[in-house]
């Protein structure tokens, strides 16, 4: 096999790993929990937002769900905070300033057009893990450093995806998809091995 020929096969293996889902059986199991205790019971409709961070930035780490049939509809890619680490998520911060992911449940608010275009206002619902959300400016948007593109722009740093102020910022094309997708109540819940 010629070194070209063993390049492309690299890539192509490349490829197909990062473009398979990775979400795990935990973070579901755990996010429907969440859900489940904050309504006092299971929902009949609405959206579960996943987000894996137990898995590198260049994974399809975020899941959403439809409650309704308890189906995952869409998987895509997800930035963290600049300081919550590089391909990997590790530190996770309540403080406002800290440019750090939170973990927990929030409330996926109204939808607004801020400085990110079209986006989504999240409210955290656990005391201890992101309360802060709203005062820090926590939400969902679409950003061009969440996109496939900006990982090989990031060569030099183990092709990440590019990083947020801490919030869950998508690629466009994945955030419009996940607006279509969108039904209320709408949550979305963050986790990563404690």
């Amino acid at each position: 096999m010629t070194l070209h020929l063993f390049l492309a096969a690299c890539a192509a293996a490349l490829n197909v790993y990062l473009e398979l889902p990775s979400v795990s059986g935990e973070a579901v199991r755990q996010a429907v929990a969440a859900v489940e205790a904050q309504n006092d019971g299971p929902l009949q409709q609405g959206t579960l937002i996943i987000v894996d961070y137990s898995q590198p930035s260049q994974r399809r780490r975020l899941a959403v769900m439809d409650l309704a049939s308890g189906r995952i509809v869409q998987y895509s890619r997800t930035a963290h905070g600049k300081n919550s680490g590089g391909v990997w998520t590790d530190t996770f911060s309540n403080t406002e300033g800290s440019l750090q992911s939170s973990l927990g449940l929030f409330n996926v608010a109204e939808s607004f057009s801020g400085k990110h275009g079209p986006s989504l206002r999240l409210i955290g619902l656990d005391p201890e893990k992101n309360s802060n959300a709203l005062h820090r400016g926590i939400i969902v948007h679409a950003a061009p450093y969440a996109s496939a593109q900006s990982m090989l722009l990031n060569w030099r740093s183990g092709f990440r995806l590019g990083r947020s102020e801490g919030c869950f910022a998508l690629a466009d094309e994945d955030f419009a998809e996940l607006s279509q997708h969108l039904t209320r109540p709408a949550y979305l819940y963050s986790y990563a091995k404690e």
